[in-house]
């Protein structure tokens, strides 16, 4: 891929942008779950989550972004007082050109630097192998799985403070 990729926090004026990514992202593939229905959130409602998120030090949005389009997202949401849990996604087109990793990368960075967050967790489906592998090169253990819909899941941890 010739042209350049910006990655970076997310702004509260990328709402709708963002919005439209998460909508591609939730079509292209059953291994990208949203947990609230996207259609129920207008920009406004996104624009303030986003103003909120980035005044937090348990919660992180991040955008890998081309030519003012995000093409790929990392998240991490605070679980309790210690934990956050991590998800990323990258639109297809743009996959195996590492911005997974590069998305994965900054997360942690963000949370061994920033967050008061002491382990970032993650569920990925067993048979998405390039997540998994991902996860396993950058210091994710597996912790537990489950199964959900007949598909295994694996529960993942990388402790980021001591």
């Amino acid at each position: 891929m010739s042209e350049e990729i910006n990655f970076r926090l997310a702004d509260p004026a990328d709402a709708q942008k963002v919005l439209v990514l998460l909508k591609r992202l939730q079509s292209e593939t059953d291994t990208f779950l949203v947990d609230s229905n996207l259609d129920e959130l207008t920009p406004e409602m996104e624009a303030k989550q986003i103003g909120l998120i980035n005044q937090s030090y348990r919660n992180l949005m991040a955008l890998a972004v081309l030519d003012d389009q995000p093409v790929g997202i990392v998240t991490v949401d605070g679980l309790g007082a210690n934990d956050g849990e991590v998800g990323i996604a990258v639109l297809s087109a743009y996959q195996g050109y590492t911005l997974g990793t590069n998305l994965l990368e900054l997360a942690i960075d963000w949370a061994k630097t920033y967050s008061q967050l002491a382990t970032l967790k993650l569920a990925v489906f067993k048979d998405n192998a390039a997540a998994v592998h991902l996860y396993q090169k950058l210091g994710f253990n597996q912790t537990g799985t489950e199964s959900r819909n007949d598909r295994i899941i694996l529960k993942m941890s990388l402790p980021v403070k001591k």
